[in-house]
């Protein structure tokens, strides 16, 4: 039976918006509250338990699935440690790791083979990386955070490693102006950042053709681009950044205001592929199998004013249509494409 979902999103400087999507029940044990259109098929990958909770980063390698439980640890680091868990495509549990602090970035370095990981995005941040085939961890602490605040989520493009400078500190007159976006290059026992993205720096923006200075007070998540380009959320504003050629003297900036406060962003690829999607508030991750478009899906956190769910972004107006919804509280995302 089709469910009619009705979903109010609130426009910055309007009034709200109505987006009718006709929906169905997810099947296979994902809980009647999720629904998708009947394109795809909804189901539980894995769940947490008592000992690890409260999901949030994800990251697909090969045949694996990675997936960070913030447990009960703070975004500054109190209150415990991270568990990190390596997951067969079955949901059979391979290896985990614990990392002290909270984990709120999690990447796969393409050219070194290693996974990198950022804790404490609001203050005393540092990162690791982690061999899991030979489960080596190594600490990093990070040279400066002239921003005020800590790092999170990262990105890999062009052969460098890009972090999202969180949580920044504002001017009197609620400005960042300090970097959103920095590179990070590893040497001894120290992750050397290097200023990419200011807070307030200029950029294009996409409806309007206009130049316009940017004002980004929560970088947050980053993707990258089929392109190559670098995509920054700056989440509290409702605000996708790309980077053009990111970290070199062409570099240039594009944004687009969204519809909604964003979390975590990803492209999908035409074809048939499965999107993982965490639902932190239901300490659960999802598998949403079937045909794709090429389209860029975000989560909208439940948290923000309005009942979570996944939708695809309009790249040229910022609208956001929803796709999958009845979610907690979803926060990590991964596409990954059907072999061949």
């Amino acid at each position: 039976m089709k469910l009619q979902a009705t979903i109010f999103i609130a426009l910055a400087g309007c009034s709200a918006a109505t987006v009718p999507v006709a929906l169905e029940p997810a099947g296979n044990g994902a809980g009647p509250t999720v629904a998708a259109p009947r394109r795809f098929d909804v189901d539980v990958f894995v769940r947490g338990t008592s000992k690890r909770y409260n999901p949030d980063p994800i990251v697909a390698v090969d045949k694996f699935i990675f997936v960070a439980y913030q447990n009960a640890t703070g975004p500054t680091g109190t209150g415990g440690d991270s568990t990190i868990v390596q997951y067969k495509k079955d949901g059979s549990l391979v290896r985990s790791i614990r990392v002290p602090g909270r984990c709120d970035g999690m990447r796969w370095n393409p050219y070194t083979k290693l996974m990198w990981i950022t804790v404490n995005e609001d203050a005393n941040s540092s990162m690791f990386t982690w061999d899991p085939s030979s489960n080596k961890v190594t600490h990093y602490s990070f040279s400066s955070a002239k921003h005020g605040g800590g790092y999170d989520d990262l990105a890999f493009s062009g052969g460098q490693a890009f972090i999202a400078a969180s949580n920044p500190k504002l001017s009197k007159t609620g400005v960042n102006k300090g970097p959103a976006v920095v590179s990070v290059a590893l040497s001894g026992s120290t992750a050397q950042v290097t200023p990419v993205l200011m807070g307030d720096a200029k950029a294009k923006d996409i409806p309007s053709g206009k130049t316009v200075t940017l004002n980004l007070t929560d970088p947050d998540s980053m993707t990258v681009a089929p392109n190559g380009d670098v995509a920054l959320i700056s989440q509290a504003d409702g605000e996708i950044v790309w980077l053009h050629g990111a970290g070199k003297k062409s570099q240039s900036a594009s944004r687009l205001l969204a519809a909604a406060l964003l979390d975590d962003t990803v492209y999908s690829a035409k074809g048939t592929g499965t999107l993982y999607v965490v639902d932190q508030k239901k300490n659960a991750v999802y598998t949403v199998q079937g045909r794709y478009l090429a389209d860029l899906y975000t989560e909208v956190p439940g948290n923000t004013g309005v009942y979570g769910f996944v939708g695809i972004v309009n790249q040229s107006t910022g609208s956001i249509k929803p796709v999958l919804t009845g979610f907690g509280n979803p926060t990590g995302l991964v596409f990954v494409p059907s072999r061949k």
